[in-house]
């Protein structure tokens, strides 16, 4: 998958993942993660270009998960990816508001969350019933189990009970997913 080369991930996305992988950050992945063009011994650059971070996904998911199908790796980086995100500055206040919001009002915001994270990024979230959602991404990646995942986890915060999400399709780039509880 080609991206654009204006599309770009910030830092503290990039942080977020880089928490995900904490205790795992020896040498071999440092080496594979550089190869994809991400030098976690420097500084976090203000932002890295999306072909990077589908790259680093991908390294992430291969190290942390090996032998694992890919799509199935990606939705458990993902879950660690939440983990590790409200562990940044940005994802704490995240979490709180999320506490406060509850899963409806929380998947009402989720293109301003999910856009905060890159420049590309764009949402749109369509309420089928009071518990049922349909969330559309321009941008699902090259395994849209990453941002299912997110969504999935980032409700999971507010302490709804019985959440499912799912990838309900996927055209091209573009993915759709569905949540409900």
């Amino acid at each position: 998958m080609s991206s654009n080369q204006t599309e770009f991930v910030f830092g503290h996305t990039v942080e977020g993942l880089l928490l995900a992988l904490k205790g795992r950050l020896e040498a071999p992945l440092k080496a594979k993660l550089k190869a994809a063009g991400l030098d976690v011994d420097k500084k976090l650059e203000p932002a890295y270009p999306n072909a990077i971070w589908q790259r680093a996904l991908q390294v992430g998911a291969e190290e942390l998960f090996p032998g694992v199908p890919m799509s199935e790796a990606q939705w458990m980086l993902g879950e660690r990816f939440v983990s590790g995100y409200f562990e940044t500055n940005m994802g704490r206040a995240l979490h709180g508001m999320l506490k406060l919001l509850g899963p409806a009002r929380a998947l009402e915001r989720t293109s301003r969350n999910l856009a905060s994270g890159s420049n590309f990024l764009h949402v749109e979230v369509e309420r089928v019933s009071d518990t049922d959602y349909r969330i559309k991404v321009n941008e699902g990646g090259t395994y849209p189990e990453f941002i299912g995942a997110i969504c999935h986890f980032g409700t999971m915060a507010t302490g709804v009970k019985g959440l499912t999400t799912v990838v309900e399709s996927r055209n091209g780039r573009a993915a759709t997913y569905r949540v409900r509880w």
